[in-house]
């Protein structure tokens, strides 16, 4: 005896959706079996399931069968290939009883008149199915053959490809400090539709064994009132997740915005940093994910896309993007968005000399500020070797034993030189052994 089991059986559906394209499916469905049953279709699964995942609670699976059928011409014909069917004339509306013969890959059928035995080839007239033939099934199912027993419920969960989600940013300069808003999005292309889901996102790098690469292009924007987030963060083992506070549908082909951060009054500052091989100055925006500083909330990876309104008529302009990785809190977040126009410099040695076994190196760099505003300006300079800083017109700090860091502020339309001297040992240390 068999029995079908429908997303309309489902008491409790839940999903979780993870970073790398993929969610776990847990759903509890009434099933109400009498003992008489060994053969179970659970249908309505996911068409991208993966069916080494599956869990079962609550039935006795001896075997089963993952089958999706599509009922289009070719597969329906060849259910009835020596079987009864009918030709209607379209124009009379006259039935013929014909015996299926075969069915060819592009259509053409071969019949027999059952009363005159003549044979039909590639027939103008509509072939009638007496009715829809068994073992068809027209929806992703999981077929299980099972041991007979009785049971009011099944829970089954699985895993399925064709989820993903991620985050992204919009963020709001004002004179000093930012508002942003974070927005996970959610995308269902697993083949099924789930109704008024439980839904939980885990921000993190999962381990898989997978070779889809998904990318994904989305929206978003700042409200000028935010309402509270419409998810709840926590720590999950090794991960952060946010679970949705209310049930959502999740429909096939669907992409979906949850609000899960909002921000404001955040501090941040803007400086550019010179980049010698780009021969520019990026713009770099830097705020600290702290409560202290109005945040302080872990920030899963995901694009940041920054306005700034214009002071004219009061529009967002969009003023450039960057990306950021799993960030925790109490970190800092620079983003560098886009080349400055009107911070110029030059930069390169002046001067190399050799004095008793040391190298000299004399290094001018000098940054021209067109700005109606002073500019804070960063640059970083690699030292190769056993070195000695002889003299700089600025202060600097070691950030490495080959990396020193300059930090300059240049009036507003005007331009400064930083000229800093250093040696490296280049001696050759001999050893003899006696």
């Amino acid at each position: 005896m068999k029995k079908i089991s429908t997303a309309d059986d489902i008491r409790d559906i839940s999903l979780t959706i993870y970073n790398g394209g993929f969610g776990a499916v847990k759903e509890i469905r009434k099933i109400n079996l009498t003992g008489n049953e060994t053969e179970l279709i659970f249908a309505d699964v996911a068409q991208q399931i993966e069916t080494d995942s599956l869990l079962v609670d609550g039935v006795n699976i001896i075997e089963f069968n993952y089958d999706y059928d599509l009922v289009d011409r070719d597969k329906l014909l060849g259910k009835y290939i020596d079987r009864e069917v009918y030709l209607m004339d379209r124009k009379t509306g006259v039935k013929k009883s014909c015996r299926l013969l075969s069915v060819e890959g592009s259509g053409c059928c071969v019949l027999e008149d059952v009363k005159t035995k003549e044979i039909y080839i590639d027939t103008e007239a509509e072939i009638i199915l007496p009715s829809l033939p068994s073992g068809l099934i027209v929806k992703p199912a999981l077929v299980w053959k099972i041991a007979p027993s009785e049971a009011d419920s099944v829970k089954v969960s699985y895993l399925s490809q064709g989820f993903s989600w991620d985050a992204n940013y919009v963020v709001e300069l004002l004179d000093k400090t930012l508002k942003i808003a974070g927005w996970a999005e959610i995308k269902n292309q697993s083949g099924a539709s789930f109704e008024n889901a439980k839904v939980k996102l885990i921000a993190g790098d999962v381990n898989r064994i997978s070779k889809i690469d998904r990318k994904i292009r989305y929206r978003s924007y700042v409200q000028e009132e935010a309402p509270a987030p419409q998810a709840m963060e926590k720590t999950f083992f090794d991960y952060h997740m946010y679970t949705l506070l209310h049930p959502t549908t999740l429909k096939n082909n669907q992409t979906k915005q949850i609000n899960i951060l909002n921000g404001s009054g955040i501090p941040y500052k803007r400086y550019y940093k010179l980049d010698t091989y780009a021969e520019k100055a990026k713009v770099v925006i830097e705020f600290t994910n702290s409560k202290e500083c109005g945040l302080g909330i872990p920030m899963p990876k995901g694009k940041i896309k920054l306005y700034k309104a214009d002071e004219a008529d009061g529009s967002l302009e969009f003023i450039g993007v960057n990306s950021i990785e799993h960030t925790p809190k109490d970190e800092n977040i620079k983003l560098s968005i886009g080349n400055a126009f009107d911070i110029t410099f030059t930069s390169g040695e002046v001067d190399r000399k050799r004095i008793s076994g040391f190298e000299h190196f004399k290094y001018e760099y000098v940054i021209k500020n067109h700005k109606d505003e002073p500019a804070e300006v960063h640059f970083e300079h690699y030292i190769r070797g056993v070195w000695e800083m002889l003299s700089s017109t600025h202060e600097f700090t070691k950030k490495a034993s080959d990396l020193v860091e300059f930090v300059v502020n240049v009036e507003a339309d005007c331009e400064i030189k930083v000229i800093f001297e250093y040696k490296i040992d280049i001696r050759t240390e001999i050893i003899i052994k006696g």
